[in-house]
């Protein structure tokens, strides 16, 4: 009688390692409508007009006005980096959008193309995004989302907003106060 040639043991555990790692990889890809969730950043953060609403007064700022590209550059460096994986359960009622048209200092940011949030959550398409800068919601860095003038349930959190609230302080709106990261 021969002997048994050597138990593998490894390999099964390796194996089911690896298959497990794989379905919850898709699960959340398919969860999430984006196959690169895993990364927690932002993609395609440059936005074509910014509108400031400071306690009632709009400013637009379009390409081309002196501070749009120093805006934008803080933009894109705040919302690179996200600080959470899911939506934030916080959403904007009408009494809340109501005091950021008259009693806070709020910035909108509209893009071309849809923002794609890379997190475990359903982030959806926003072509537009709200960031509080003072008022309700103004600490901790939300950013909600929207879309074709609709702003939805839910908001993302940047990771650093201070790049954005030190450029919005340069340009003059001094109710940008220094907000701790995350």
């Amino acid at each position: 009688m021969e002997n048994p040639k050597k138990v593998r043991v490894l390999e099964p555990f390796i194996g089911m390692a690896v298959f497990i790692v794989a379905v919850i990889y898709i699960i959340n890809a398919f969860n999430t409508g984006n196959w690169v969730w895993f990364l927690g950043n932002t993609v395609n953060v440059t936005p074509s007009r910014i509108i400031i609403v400071d306690h009632g007064n709009r400013t637009v700022l379009n390409p081309g006005h002196p501070d749009f590209d120093s805006l934008v550059a803080a933009a894109e460096q705040s919302l690179s980096h996200l600080n959470n994986s899911g939506i934030v359960d916080v959403g904007l009622s009408e009494q809340t959008l109501n005091d950021y048209a008259t009693d806070s200092l709020v910035m909108e940011l509209h893009f071309d193309n849809p923002v794609v949030f890379n997190t475990a959550a359903r982030t959806g398409k926003p072509t537009q995004l709200l960031i509080p800068i003072d008022g309700r919601h103004a600490d901790g860095g939300l950013v909600f989302r929207g879309d074709k003038g609709e702003w939805w349930y839910g908001a993302v959190r940047m990771a650093d907003p201070q790049p954005l609230m030190s450029t919005l302080e340069q340009m003059g709106f001094l109710a940008a106060k220094t907000q701790p990261a995350g």
